[in-house]
């Protein structure tokens, strides 16, 4: 199935109506990214639904498809500007502020992210830090280096690269770091030092950490009675530090596998 791990992660979400208030989804595909994203305001909204039941012939999904139902906000770039404008921001805040018309839960779906400008971010940094219980918000953007860390920090990211799941976008040589990732706990220090290495050579070391949040967070929505939260938050800080700081990145991520025991 076509990014079958991200879609099993939103699918236990939604079931467990554990939404967080922002997602940032990132990589290539952006129509399907934006799909996805309007595909998730129609579960959020459709007890019981699939994401094969998002269909034209749902009246409901007709609309978010249309993009005409009135508790869905849309923010993309207007072909003949360079960026998105602040007034389009302060529209999504207004939208934020105000109870759904119809829905339970209302969406704003922000397309090409990286055409924020400054100004726009610091007005939408204000929306995520005081997020409001009946608006889930999309950021979608091809890339995560144009993101500032403090909406990394605020926002649940998703990577998509490559659509098979058999191999990621950096092939192999990344699954097998996400495979010892995933028993960092039992590897010995010399191995966790080498693992690091690994990573800070990767090309991106916050691609394979957002990979392996995604696969933790899978395995806390599958099996709740899993204390990995404090494994979770060591992972999310090191994640900041690198997007935000020119720290040595294989230092940064030694100090990180010496810490998951």
């Amino acid at each position: 199935m076509i990014y079958s791990r991200q879609l099993n992660y939103l699918d236990l979400i939604i079931k467990n109506g554990k939404m967080p208030h922002a997602f940032l989804f990132y990589g290539r595909d952006a129509e399907y990214k934006s799909n996805l994203a309007k595909s998730c305001v129609f579960r959020l909204n459709s007890p019981g639904s699939k994401w094969e039941d998002f269909l034209p012939s749902n009246t409901l999904a007709q609309k978010i498809i249309k993009e005409s139902h009135p508790d869905l906000f849309i923010v993309r770039r207007q072909e003949d500007k360079k960026e998105i404008a602040i007034s389009q921001i302060r529209a999504l805040k207004d939208f934020v502020s105000k109870t759904p018309i119809d829905l339970k839960l209302k969406s704003a779906i922000i397309e090409d992210a990286e055409f924020l400008n400054e100004e726009s971010w610091n007005a939408l940094l204000k929306t995520l830090e005081e997020p409001s219980g009946n608006t889930v918000i999309f950021i979608l953007s091809s890339g995560i280096s144009a993101i500032p860390k403090t909406a990394i920090s605020r926002t649940v990211s998703v990577p998509f690269f490559n659509a098979d799941n058999s191999k990621r976008r950096h092939g192999a040589k990344n699954d097998i770091i996400l495979r010892k990732l995933e028993g960092a706990r039992k590897t010995a220090i010399f191995e966790k030092f080498d693992l690091a290495e690994k990573i800070a050579s990767s090309g991106d070391p916050i691609e394979i950490l957002d990979e392996w949040l995604l696969d933790l967070r899978t395995d806390i929505l599958e099996n709740p009675s899993r204390d990995l939260s404090k494994t979770i938050e060591k992972i999310i800080y090191t994640k900041n530090v690198l997007a935000s700081t020119n720290a040595n990145q294989k230092l940064v991520l030694e100090n990180l596998l010496l810490q998951i025991e």
